[in-house]
């Protein structure tokens, strides 16, 4: 091992309690730093990310069935303009009487459900996102929406639906999904559709579609036109635009974004001043030691790269180790910050890891050469001085 070495080595070792400040300063800061990055990541245009990552609905479009048929809703497809599309699948709007578990207050019922007979959760359009539990693939099972109104639902509850025929069928919650489109308050196997359409319910199909121009109202209006025009006349009950769910999203999401950035930017910049006032205090507090160095034949580039490594042996383990804890805390925080959003699959972006840990040892370095250079430009006899004199005036 080479000199410069060995005073790194015996630096590390004997400044024990500055040693271990520094590394636990810079592992708070990278948790912290990693916490905040993650938040204003989240924090920027969820929804668009959402709702391009899952690809979401441009148009959602429910048809009567007395007024066309599966194949004709299918045939809509290939309407100008159309990129992909998902369906037709059968739905129905259901009331949900209640169900064992379910602690309901006297005299009140739970909110309609809009129930989708699909298949599958993944498919070119409205990739649904299963947050807890496993799809609806049987009888008797249902995945409810995460943005359900009602009664929150847990997986293993059950909820009775009155059947088509008489009596009542009970549905067990199998899954919780999110769809960035809204497109269903829960999901069933396709075959439960037609038991659960009872008398008197709305039935329909459901048609999804993605436009390769969609970005603004006007261009909407004549996407649908386009589907319409492919469709039987007056078969088209009702549809919504992406653009509406964005809005109905924003409004209820948009008083949460500056609170979260706020705490994400306060996160990074005390990161900031936490290291740089310890990093520089640390080998600030050396300089009588580097007096000693220089005296021993050490020369002043020597001193500097000595006590440069000194500050990152400590800061480079606390680093690590806060980007560890840093990703494991974000992840419970981004957890929470999705049901604030209604997004999904909000995660640590790996950019985020990238920039705190070489922001953070780049800035004990900046810091320590600048407080090393200070020191190791001093004469050997005035480095000693200081640490052996007090200081009177400002310091």
């Amino acid at each position: 091992m080479s000199a410069l070495g060995r005073v790194m080595g015996a630096g590390v070792r004997r400044r024990r309690v500055q040693t271990t400040v520094t590394g636990l300063a810079a592992m708070m800061a990278v948790t912290a730093s990693v916490l905040g990055g993650s938040l204003l990541v989240a924090s920027n245009a969820p929804f668009d990310h959402a709702f391009a990552r899952q690809n979401g609905a441009h148009l959602t479009v429910q048809f009567d069935p007395s007024k066309a048929t599966a194949q004709q809703v299918g045939a809509t497809a290939h309407a100008a303009g159309v990129t992909a599309t998902a369906g037709p699948f059968p739905t129905a709007s259901v009331n949900p009487t209640g169900g064992p578990g379910l602690d309901l207050p006297a005299g009140m019922t739970m909110t309609p459900m809009a129930l989708v007979g699909r298949a599958e959760p993944s498919g070119p359009v409205d990739d649904v996102t299963l947050t807890s539990g496993h799809w609806a693939s049987g009888a008797g099972e249902i995945v409810v929406s995460a943005d359900y109104g009602g009664p929150q639902l847990s997986v293993g509850q059950k909820v009775d639906f009155p059947r088509a025929s008489a009596g009542t069928s009970e549905l067990k919650v199998v899954g919780i999904a999110r769809s960035v489109s809204h497109t269903a308050d829960g999901w069933v196997a396709p075959r439960e559709i037609s038991i659960l359409a009872a008398k008197g319910s709305s039935s329909g199909l459901q048609m999804l579609y993605r436009f390769a121009n969609a970005a603004t109202t006007t261009q909407l209006a004549a996407d649908r036109a386009a589907v319409a025009a492919k469709a039987p006349a007056g078969s088209m009950d009702g549809t919504r635009t992406w653009l509406n769910v964005k809005d109905s999203n924003n409004s209820s999401t948009g008083i949460f974004i500056p609170f979260l950035t706020a705490f994400g930017l306060l996160g990074v910049l005390m990161s900031v001043l936490i290291v740089g006032n310890v990093v520089a205090g640390a080998v600030g507090s050396g300089t009588r030691r580097i007096g000693i160095l220089k005296a021993i034949g050490f020369t002043p580039g020597q001193v500097v790269r000595a006590y440069m490594g000194q500050a990152l042996i400590p800061a480079v383990i606390g680093t690590l180790l806060g980007a560890v804890l840093g990703n494991l805390a974000a992840g419970q925080v981004l957890a929470a910050t999705e049901q604030v959003y209604g997004t999904t699959s909000l995660t640590v972006a790996p950019s985020v890891d990238i920039a705190v840990i070489a922001g953070a040892l780049l800035m004990v370095s900046v810091t320590a050469l600048v407080t090393a250079l200070r020191a190791g430009r001093l004469r050997t006899v005035d480095a000693l001085a200081v640490g052996r004199t007090p200081r009177f005036g400002r310091g």
